[in-house]
């Protein structure tokens, strides 16, 4: 009975200490099919020089794309209180809407370009274009500096796409 109630408690710890463990060994896919959820979005935050405006397109399930556009501080931060700055006010913002199924269809192209792959810069990798993205696809988020070329191709894409439809500028 001592052995069976030892034996019991050992393979209890084991299993916590492993469960316990998991998390570090454990990796999400980093190429998936995405599923339509309400709970999908993107927000992406994009700059191709240091003297160049700052750009962030958030990108919900709902239809709903808000893109800011400026060299304020606020276009990358909503809460930076850096207002003696001359540029403070230097922001823009539109609003555009799409099908869900065209949502889900630019998140692939997204997830398969490697929005989800998880990068290490390296000390060589170039300051600009400086691309940061936050997301949250079928319940994996993710919340990175992107280096991947193959990716910041796919973003500057997505933003040209509005910038010919004739509101952004540069």
């Amino acid at each position: 009975m001592k052995r069976w109630i030892s034996f019991t408690g050992c393979a209890l710890l084991a299993l916590i200490f492993c469960g316990g463990c998991s998390m570090y060994w454990y990796r999400s896919p980093e190429k998936f099919t995405v599923k339509n959820s309400r709970l999908n979005w993107v927000h992406i935050y994009y700059q191709a020089e240091e003297d160049a405006p700052r750009i962030r397109c958030e990108m919900t399930n709902n239809g709903q794309i808000t893109i800011l556009e400026g060299h304020s501080v606020t276009v990358g931060d909503d809460f930076n209180i850096e207002y003696h700055k001359k540029d403070f006010g230097d922001v823009r913002k539109y609003y555009y809407s799409m099908q869900p199924s065209m949502f889900d269809a630019t998140l692939q192209l997204l997830v398969d370009s490697g929005l989800m792959t998880i990068e290490k810069p390296d000390e060589d990798a170039p300051l600009y274009p400086k691309v940061m993205i936050k997301a949250n696809i079928n319940h994996v988020k993710q919340d990175k500096f992107t280096f991947n070329e193959a990716l910041i191709s796919e973003i500057r894409t997505l933003l040209f796409q509005y910038k010919m439809s004739g509101t952004l500028s540069h």
